[in-house]
């Protein structure tokens, strides 16, 4: 474990080219300052959920956040070195191949912490940390809940793209229900697309016309057409990464992973002047949420007994999700 306080000297100055900036400024005498680099826009859901960590952190803390939407990857090397040239400390950098960086670059600059989130890479420095929520065990408790609710028998789930990380929501929703009802039929898809709501849109209405009556969508912007398909046919949507129950009355479950929570709780060991480097992971036994309450608290008392049985199992390792996953796969 290596220990660390704020410390604010002199900023160097530098001259960089920053092509998207978004920044919140607010005053900052003790907590410091920290960033968010991230190669998807702000506007995305998971954009979104991961800066509400910081806005958390902010009002906690006090600390200065500053978001840097490095969309081109000629600018990854240099966005990373100009924040840490200028003393934003924790650094946080968002996917692979954003974090691929972090790892070359860390070690230029002792001084400096990096918390890389949604990354598989190995930490190769004592100042780098992999932030690890693996969706897996809340989509597990998703498939739970769709195999619940369903009337026909028949579920779906709708991905962007084919890819690790949203490949674990599916095959945690594919165990959770196969748990729940071995009989249950699955049906799946990829929009092929992380941004467009029309490719969702008609990716769902081919599942409806099968007879699904549950979708479960993991497809960033793409899945709000998901959601629309489903409003639009009168079945139930299963929302992601955030409570999406307020974008239609259809969403009765959102599958939680709860990253923003990752982000306030390491900024916070931050200034208490404790950094982990290594892998951190966030699962349902470290405090990691897997649902909102608003709808746990519209399920059946019958079905909440369940739930909580269930849940219970998967923190005291009763149920192993990556051993029912791997089962799945076979």
């Amino acid at each position: 474990m290596k220990k660390n306080v704020f410390g604010w000297g002199v900023v160097t100055a530098i001259a960089v080219s920053i092509m998207s900036i978004t920044t919140v400024p607010v005053a900052a005498e003790e907590g410091g300052k920290t960033c968010l680099i991230s190669t998807i826009s702000q506007g995305t859901p998971f954009a979104q959920l991961v800066w509400s960590g910081f806005e958390t952190a902010q009002e906690n803390y006090g600390v200065d956040i500053k978001m840097i939407e490095a969309l081109d990857n000629a600018e990854y090397e240099e966005q990373i070195r100009a924040m840490a040239e200028m003393g934003y400390n924790p650094i946080y950098t968002m996917f692979d191949a954003l974090n691929a960086y972090v790892v070359d670059i860390a070690p230029e600059y002792p001084d400096i912490d990096f918390y890389m989130i949604d990354s598989a890479l190995e930490p190769q420095s004592d100042n780098v940390c992999s932030l690890v929520v693996d969706p897996t065990e809340s989509s597990f408790v998703a498939g739970f809940v769709a195999a619940k609710t369903t009337q026909t028998g028949k579920i779906g789930w709708i991905g962007s793209l084919e890819q690790a990380n949203i490949l674990r929501f599916r095959d945690g929703y594919t165990a959770g229900a196969r748990y729940t009802d071995p009989d249950i039929e699955i049906l799946t898809s990829f929009t092929g697309d992380n941004t467009d709501s029309v490719k969702g849109q008609e990716a769902a209405k081919i599942l409806i016309n099968d007879g699904v009556d549950v979708i479960f969508q993991s497809a960033n912007l793409s899945g709000l057409g998901v959601i629309t398909a489903c409003a639009e046919a009168g079945i139930k949507a299963i929302g992601v990464d955030e409570w999406q129950g307020d974008i239609d009355d259809c969403v009765f479950w959102s599958s939680l992973k709860d990253i923003d929570s990752a982000v306030v709780q390491t900024i916070g060991e931050y200034l208490d002047g404790e950094f982990e480097s290594g892998f951190r992971y966030f699962t349902l036994e470290t405090g990691a949420r897997a649902y909102d309450e608003r709808d746990y608290e519209k399920l059946s008392p019958e079905l909440k007994e369940e739930l909580d049985e269930l849940v219970e199992k998967v923190i005291s390792g009763e149920i192993v999700v990556a051993d029912l996953v791997a089962d799945a796969a076979e």
